[in-house]
């Protein structure tokens, strides 16, 4: 009836509101699967009004009400949460769930049942555990988009009442949820590899390259954790709730698997092929993970890791070319990348306003913090112009790198035009993405990408 496994949300959020006391939880797994229930029950918050639900079955259930027939929900979820979600519908004559160390699945189910009506029963469920239930059933309502799980209920005799294909997309959805369009953003690990043209090698360049792609996985799964971790918030949010774990297509059980395994496996590629990028990565994945466990609730310290998360791409960029880091370079991207990660917080109390919300779900900001929002981040970007302009004439022109140096000149025109265009439209309320996704597919801000571009080698 709900679109996700209950167990396996508590488990999340507890993971990412008191990770500690998670892992401590996992010891009862000692005393069986129903302690642990219990046990997460008791402790793992759990917003069962905003859990998606399956309307196609929530339909069917009220129709069979409406004919005069008697609904039960009978789960292997805690007794507790079981009480909360019928609470929620109001559609059942009893309720029943896993209690007294007992886990209501698969046999214990059926028995149960069994004992409850010997008369029989139709049961709907969507998984292999719910075999043993059909068998002892008078019919069987298939819940599921698993043809396999179709094939195996009609070869086992048991008639089918009614089937309710929830497949929906998921290849799609998971590869939207991986976000392949941000991978973009990785490009600034390329960013040393173009300025430091003057020492850096073809290894370098190859290395620089293959840790692009390494980072671009890591990347994808931190977000995976990000989502996993503001499920309560987002299905709270006007747009964010269509995501693939708040909208329950794609499983949190999944998700979980796929990082545990997959992450510590790019971090360790890393590691082995170049080293010293390798450790950056390491930094950048434990920096995001402590963003998704809590420091994104801090206002302004959250848009403070955003801009550190650009700069360790810079180091691993500088790593894997083998380059001296350039105190200049890391500053500036500080500032810079503070500013805009500033710009889609303001947009966001500016949208959080018009849909009458006192604060932003899951972030530390309340409405009417644009005003902070609006100075730090404007004043951020004027200092990144700054930092530019003394880089010009304290470093580059007293090297004498380029032969025709004043070119350069360009790039702090095009950074102030770019970034006071990203303000105006966060101002606005018009900048609904990341401003470096927006900028990548902005006409004006490549415009002004290629401005640069050609004024550094008119400089060279």
């Amino acid at each position: 009836m709900l679109k996700v496994d209950t167990l396996f949300e508590m488990f999340a959020a507890e993971l990412f509101s008191h990770p500690l006391r998670a892992i401590a939880a996992l010891s009862s797994l000692r005393r069986g699967i129903a302690a642990f229930k219990a046990r997460l029950a008791d402790k793992a918050p759990l917003d069962v009004e905003a859990l998606p639900a399956n309307e196609e079955l929530l339909d069917y259930i009220q129709q069979a009400r409406d004919a005069g027939r008697p609904v039960h929900l009978v789960t292997a979820a805690d007794l507790r949460i079981a009480d909360r979600v019928a609470e929620r519908f109001g559609l059942f004559t009893s309720v029943h769930g896993t209690r007294d160390g007992v886990n209501l699945k698969g046999p214990q189910k059926a028995a149960k049942l069994q004992q409850m009506f010997p008369e029989g029963y139709v049961y709907a469920g969507d998984s292999s555990a719910d075999m043993p239930v059909w068998r002892a059933a008078k019919a069987a309502i298939v819940v599921s988009g698993d043809h396999a799980l179709h094939a195996a209920v009609q070869s086992a005799g048991i008639p089918v009442e009614h089937a309710i294909c929830d497949r929906g997309r998921r290849r799609a959805i998971w590869i939207k949820s991986l976000r392949p369009h941000q991978w973009a953003k990785n490009l600034v690990v390329l960013v040393p590899v173009v300025l430091g043209w003057h020492d850096t090698t073809s290894t370098g360049v190859v290395q620089a390259l293959v840790v692009t792609g390494l980072l671009c996985w890591a990347a994808s799964l931190t977000y995976l954790v990000n989502d996993m971790a503001d499920l309560a918030s987002d299905r709270k949010h006007w747009s964010k709730r269509r995501r693939g774990f708040a909208s329950g297509a794609i499983s949190v059980r999944d998700g979980l698997l796929l990082v545990g395994i997959l992450l510590p496996l790019v971090c360790a590629i890393t590691l082995v092929l170049v080293p010293a990028a390798g450790v950056c990565l390491l930094l950048y994945v434990a920096v995001t993970l402590g963003y998704s466990f809590g420091w994104k609730r801090i206002p302004l310290f959250d848009t403070f890791i955003i801009a550190l998360l650009f700069t360790i791409r810079i180091l691993i960029g500088i790593a894997a070319a083998g380059l001296l880091p350039s105190a200049w370079l890391l500053t500036f991207s500080m500032f810079f990348f503070f500013s805009l990660a500033l710009a889609k917080r303001h947009t966001e109390i500016l949208r959080a306003e018009e849909h009458s919300l006192k604060k932003l779900a899951g972030r530390g900001y309340q409405a009417g913090d644009q005003s902070l929002t609006l100075a730090f981040g404007t004043a951020s970007a004027m200092g990144s112009i700054l930092i530019v302009v003394l880089y010009l004439v304290e470093e580059v022109f007293a090297r004498q790198l380029y032969s025709e140096p004043a070119w350069l000149w360009c790039a702090p025109i095009a950074i102030f035009l770019f970034v006071s265009r990203i303000w105006m439209l966060s101002h606005r309320g018009r900048m609904t993405d990341d401003p470096v996704a927006f900028a990548l597919r902005d006409k004006a801000s490549l415009g002004l990408g290629l401005f640069v571009a050609i004024a550094i080698l008119l400089a060279l």
